[in-house]
C-alpha cells in the first residue's frame, strides 16, 4: 500500500489495471518519496515482445478502471521483471528503481 497525498493506493490495483493492456508482459508497482505527496505511484514495466506502448497509452488505458489519482507519477520500461524462481515479485528492486527516476 502507498500512503500519497493521504490516500491509501493498493499496488495490486494499480499493477492490474496496467497489466490488463495487451502489449504488457508484466508490472510492478511501488512507491517513490515525495515532497509533494509523502510517496507517489512509480510503475516498472514489462513490455511484451514487439510491443510500443508508452507511458502515455499505458495511463490511458489504466485510467479506464482506477481513478487518475492512483496513476503512476513515472514510468520505468525495463527488459524483464524480477521475480523469485518462485514467481514471488522483487518489490525492493522495482522501490529501488522507482527511486532512482526521482527528479
Amino acid at each position: 500500500c502507498i500512503n500519497s497525498g493521504g490516500e491509501k493506493i493498493f499496488v495490486e490495483e494499480v499493477e492490474q489495471a496496467i497489466l490488463s493492456h495487451p502489449e504488457v508482459a508484466d508490472v510492478l508497482v511501488a512507491g517513490r518519496p515525495s515532497e509533494r505527496w509523502g510517496n507517489e505511484v512509480v510503475a516498472v514495466v514489462e513490455l511484451a515482445d514487439g510491443a510500443t506502448a508508452d507511458q502515455a497509452v499505458l495511463a490511458e488505458h489504466a485510467n479506464r478502471s482506477i481513478a487518475r489519482y492512483k496513476l503512476p507519477k513515472a514510468w520505468v520500461f525495463v527488459d524483464q521483471i524480477r521475480r523469485s524462481p518462485s514467481g514471488k515479485a522483487d518489490y525492493r528492486w522495482a522501490k529501488g528503481l522507482a527511486a532512482d527516476t526521482a527528479s
